[in-house]
């Protein structure tokens, strides 16, 4: 108990920049988790699914693909299934690349909310060493005889430990934010070859 209420004194002494940092704390967790969650469930591709798709659509097997289809929930599965209902149609191309264009959107959501966390949250703390140091400057103005650590402490504690706080919301979502992408960029990768091979193979 005594640890909890001495680290909610010490925050405290951050000023009102603290909840501001602590809402972008909690947005910034949640959009991660959040974001987890839907990469688990929709980015979910075992070797053998993909090496089973892809020797379907090199094999120019529609069935075999719009079977191996029904057995899975994720983007591929999506994208591949649009081009098995629509490879018929003249502009088939067309409706792949705004069925990807969809889901990778869709994989996207929310990350450049975290982008502008990682890169706000520290500017937020460095704002709170300024204010912190204008206040410490301030009471040594005020002071005409002789200065006290306390003078110095309130302004002090302020600013640092604004900057502390700002930097590591800015860390989390910074780390969260890359790993989010990086997670896109190789599901993204695989999308574009398994719709180019199924654009090329199977009609």
């Amino acid at each position: 108990m005594t640890i909890y209420t001495t680290l909610l004194g010490l925050l405290l002494k951050g000023g009102w920049l603290m909840f501001p940092l602590l809402l972008l704390s909690l947005i910034s967790i949640y959009i991660i988790v959040e974001r987890l969650f839907t990469y688990r469930k929709y980015l979910n591709f075992s070797s053998s699914f993909l090496e089973t798709i892809e020797e379907a659509i090199d094999n120019g097997d529609a069935s075999k693909v719009q079977q191996i289809c029904m057995e899975q929930d994720n983007i591929i599965q999506k994208v591949i299934s649009k081009g098995i209902e629509q490879r018929q149609a003249s502009n088939i191309t067309l409706v792949l690349e705004n069925e990807s264009s969809r889901v990778v959107s869709f994989l996207e959501e929310k990350l450049s909310l975290l982008a502008t966390i990682a890169g706000a949250a520290p500017m937020i703390g460095f704002l709170g060493t300024v204010t912190g140091m204008i206040q410490t400057f301030m009471a040594i103005s005020q002071e005409k005889h002789q200065l006290s650590s306390q003078v110095f402490s309130g302004g002090i504690y302020q600013a640092m430990i604004t900057t502390v706080a700002g930097l590591i919301v800015g860390i989390i979502a910074y780390l969260g934010y890359n790993y989010c992408v990086a997670q896109v960029n190789k599901a993204t990768v695989r999308l574009s070859y398994l719709v180019n091979l199924f654009l090329t193979k199977v009609r």
